[in-house]
């Protein structure tokens, strides 16, 4: 070959190479920098994206519009569960040296909170335990000092519910009212917030979720069934305040604490209380009907014994004398399964069918005995 040539050609590939490159490199590097483009507004759209999703389910504004709506309705419970030592011929005494409120010093207190049900009657609703012992009872609202003085409609140590009354005569004051919610619509996971005064600090409120329903709890001398669980701190002094939804409505009556657990809270349920409080209303106290009989839940151990093959129901493990399940014919042994039909799961179910019913009501119980169905008809008796 021609030298000429030969070099012609060499250099013909070297710059081709050189311009090959610098249009590769190029091509290269618009296409990272598309693709770090593409990749930021991925990432701005997550983002975006999730921010949206937080908003939707639970806007930052949300809790503060129903803290403001709630906080009217919601009142600080002052109780005074004793007297002086000593005769009230020496109050003018004392209250010259010491104020008109010399005698809170000597006197046993106790704090708690309460709201509203009903503005035309100004009924409140609290704990059993917060005015069980009050020989007073004072009622304080949000940015007042006004102080309202209560006295007791009625209680219910079993449910540790109670109805107040302001102690009102001018009609034309006028206090807004809390609604209640369904709380068997309530979910586990929805949002909720407990108001009330906890350690005596005026209006307070706290939020966090229903962690679990049906609970039973043991506080001190109370046996309370059918809780809602709630991570929204509740603490002494919250004690009958509501636990509302983003609603703003009440689905649960705050009631106790567990000792030694962190964020552990418990409600009444709304659907629970408005029966309680309507008995208290008219009766002062919780007319309950009664079968007549001690129940416990059944067991594997149980199960395997009798030799029966269902898991729902309730063992009759103690039955009074004369009462109306002996009168039916029910026995020591039997399995309760259903009543009126409805299944009995356990004994908090079985509670909670039998609270539907009233004393007089004749209803229908389904039994196992000896592995054979039977069924008795029962007038319940009253307790």
């Amino acid at each position: 070959m021609d030298k000429r040539l030969f070099l012609l050609v060499v250099i013909s590939v070297i710059v081709g190479s050189i311009i090959g490159g610098i249009i590769g490199s190029l091509f290269t590097f618009n296409l990272v920098k598309n693709q770090n483009n593409i990749n930021k507004t991925t990432s701005s759209t997550n983002v975006l994206y999730k921010q949206t999703v937080v908003l939707k389910e639970a806007d930052k504004n949300t809790f503060v519009k129903v803290i403001e709506e709630v906080k009217p309705a919601v009142a600080r419970v002052d109780v005074i569960t004793s007297d002086t030592p000593w005769s009230k011929d020496w109050d003018d005494f004392f209250k010259y040296f010491f104020g008109p409120d010399w005698n809170k010093m000597f006197k046993g207190q106790g704090i708690g909170s309460a709201f509203i049900i009903d503005s035309n009657k100004y009924y409140l609703v609290t704990n059993n335990h917060v005015i069980e012992k009050a020989k007073e009872i004072y009622i304080t609202f949000p940015d007042s000092n006004v102080k309202y003085k209560a006295n007791v409609v009625g209680s219910d140590p079993f449910t540790d519910l109670a109805l107040i009354k302001l102690d009102i005569t001018d009609k034309n004051i006028k206090l807004p009212a809390l609604e209640f919610d369904d709380s068997d619509n309530i979910k586990i996971g929805e949002w909720v917030i407990a108001v009330g005064n906890p350690y005596g600090f005026d209006y307070s409120a706290t939020v966090g979720v229903i962690s679990a329903k049906n609970r039973t709890v043991d506080v001190g001398n109370l046996h309370l069934e059918d809780l809602l669980q709630t991570d929204a701190p509740i603490n002494p002094g919250n004690s009958g305040g509501p636990l509302v939804d983003l609603n703003a409505k009440v689905v649960g009556v705050n009631t106790a604490v567990a000792v030694g657990a962190q964020g552990i809270g418990f409600a009444i349920p709304s659907n629970k209380a408005q029966k309680i409080i309507k008995d208290l209303e008219t009766f002062g106290k919780v007319i309950r009907s009664n079968l007549g009989v001690e129940v416990a839940d059944l067991t594997p151990e149980i199960i395997r014994f009798l030799g029966i093959n269902i898991s729902d129901g309730v063992m009759i493990k103690e039955i009074e004398t004369d009462g109306p399940a002996d009168k039916a014919g029910l026995k020591k042994g039997d399995i309760i399964y259903a009543i009126n039909s409805e299944i009995v799961k356990n004994t908090i179910y079985f509670r909670k069918i039998l609270e539907k019913y009233k004393p007089g009501d004749n209803i229908k119980i389904d039994i196992i005995r000896l592995n054979k169905k039977l069924s008795r008809n029962v007038v319940l008796g009253s307790k």
